[in-house]
């Protein structure tokens, strides 16, 4: 869609939630809004935070992974309700009102495995867990296709070719550790993190689990 054509969707859209009338939008106008949103919160989430996210590796034993992505959710909310003009209160209200059923009555789709890339195959393809984000401060696990990287005191690693990068994460909690669009490169990005800052890595593993049982 070209740009004049969402904003001027954006406006239409702005002016109605805003005025407190949720009647359900037109499905063209519905989809605009939701695409630019979430492709919006996508773009930041891995040019921004996930870089800021590892560059803070001494201080996660300090940090709570669910208050920081609570956050960058809520930065995201007052940055979109500037730039589209469309109030995020009234459109969540107007989306659980017109959408949330919707979206809970789709089935949910089987995750499809990874593409064998063309630029190069995986030599010992596995099934591995990852922890997705979902946005809104949700996450999700989905099985991915990869290949052990590498093993370290006792916690491994693996990597796949995943949204266009070749991604290390553990296996311990299915986090990102490392991105990068050389396979090497990920690999080694990922130890020098791992060796650094291990001690910071276990400590976030331990209150991860602590998170999650709590």
């Amino acid at each position: 869609m070209k740009k004049r054509q969402r904003n001027k969707i954006l406006k239409i859209v702005a002016r109605q939630i805003n005025s407190g009338d949720f009647t359900k939008l037109k499905p063209v106008h519905f989809r605009c809004v939701d695409t630019t949103i979430s492709d919006y919160i996508d773009k930041k989430y891995i040019t921004e935070w996930q870089p800021w996210w590892y560059d803070q590796f001494d201080n996660w034993t300090s940090m709570s992974l669910k208050e920081e992505h609570k956050k960058f959710f809520d930065q995201c909310q007052e940055e979109l309700q500037t730039w589209t003009g469309i109030d995020m209160e009234k459109y969540h209200q107007y989306f659980d009102l017109n959408h949330k059923k919707e979206q809970k009555s789709q089935a949910k789709p089987k995750p499809r495995k990874e593409r064998v890339q063309p630029i190069r195959k995986l030599r010992n393809p596995r099934e591995y867990k990852i922890h997705v984000n979902l946005g809104g401060g949700k996450t999700e696990w989905r099985t991915i296709i990869a290949e052990p990287a590498f093993q370290y005191r006792g916690y491994e690693f693996f990597i796949a070719h995943y949204e266009g990068w070749w991604c290390v994460s553990d296996v311990t909690g299915g986090r990102r550790i490392a991105e990068h669009d050389r396979y090497k490169k990920a690999i080694e990005i990922a130890k020098e993190r791992i060796e650094k800052h291990y001690d910071s890595y276990v400590s976030q593993v331990t209150k991860s689990k602590e998170e999650a049982t709590a």
